[in-house]
């Protein structure tokens, strides 16, 4: 049926508990209102966080930018580069690569049309040298909340990105002695929204070149103009979630902050709530017994003799 609003979700609660149900719950002076109000909105957030549920779910592509190949101006000791493009480069995002550059130098700032300033210094001095400017860090959604694990892609060359890399792999990889290998490594690095960092940096990536990952937002409440929030703001508001989840989480919630004894209602709650989430999404047939086809590439797949070629 029709998902219940938030002034609806209140009102059901307070019935249930024989209390006066609010005529309004937002902009309420009542205190016990707001109390209710706030406790609705620990509960979603409560919730949201509990499962990855299927309606918070969403789908996010970085498609890779492709390389700046310019030239410019170094010297041993220095982090600037001059006579340089710095177009379409952006601080804390882009890696550099070229004469005199460490593994793993970044651009640390711009400083106009044609200077930037590096994170390490050059280790010689060559003019007019061919510099590579790759963008090795993306933005991730402004709902995000976290990864939903192992559904990071690299959809253009069918193969799964290897990650998240922790700290000290990560370090190990820019850092050591071997600093490149196959396949595109990732790591969640800084403050949100650009810390989807890559390693190595796709200084000669072929465009379009297309990542995939799947996340979960925080967007568990609809708001009237079809916009998305982390907690309720107006009466209309509707959740994402089961709404009868709600009713049964203020009321215990609400009977607990009041000293009353609220165990029965918290595991009525308890109760529900894993109920629903055993039925979020569905959930596939389990055979108990060996399949009789492999469903991958097996020696069933290959032909006794008489190879092509042979």
């Amino acid at each position: 049926g029709t998902p219940l609003t938030l002034l609806e979700i209140v009102q059901t609660a307070c019935q249930e508990l024989g209390l006066n149900a609010p005529a309004t719950v937002v902009g309420s002076a009542d205190l016990q209102v707001i109390q209710l109000l706030a406790l609705v909105n620990r509960d979603g957030n409560e919730l949201y966080r509990s499962k990855d549920w299927t309606a918070l779910s969403g789908e996010h592509i970085v498609n890779l930018q492709t390389p700046i190949n310019t030239i410019g101006d170094v010297v041993q000791g220095s982090t600037t580069v001059s006579n340089t493009v710095t177009a379409g480069v952006t601080a804390g995002a882009y890696s550099v690569s070229g004469a005199g550059q460490p593994a793993a130098q970044r651009v640390l700032s711009i400083t106009d049309a044609t200077t930037l300033e590096m994170e390490m210094e050059s280790t010689l001095t060559a003019i007019a040298t061919p510099i590579i400017y790759a963008r090795d860090t993306y933005t991730i959604p402004s709902d995000f909340d976290h990864y939903i694990p192992h559904t990071w892609w690299d959809r253009t060359n069918h193969w799964m990105l290897m990650g998240p890399q922790s700290p000290q792999f990560d370090q190990w990889q820019r850092s050591g002695i071997v600093t490149t290998g196959p396949r595109l490594r990732w790591r969640q690095i800084g403050v949100r929204p650009t810390v989807f960092r890559l390693w190595p940096p796709p200084t000669s990536a072929s465009t379009p070149d297309a990542l995939v990952f799947e996340y979960i937002n925080d967007g568990w409440v609809m708001h009237i103009d079809g916009t998305f929030g982390n907690k309720f703001t107006a009466d209309t508001d509707i959740p994402l979630l089961n709404d009868q989840m709600f009713i049964l989480g203020v009321k215990w919630r609400f009977w607990q902050i009041k000293g009353f004894s609220y165990g029965a209602m918290q595991q009525e709650y308890i109760d529900f709530v894993n109920r629903e989430k055993a039925r979020d999404g569905g959930m596939p047939d389990l055979a108990m017994g060996r399949r009789k086809y492999p469903y991958l590439i097996s020696s069933a797949n290959v032909q006794d003799g008489s190879y092509p070629g042979n």
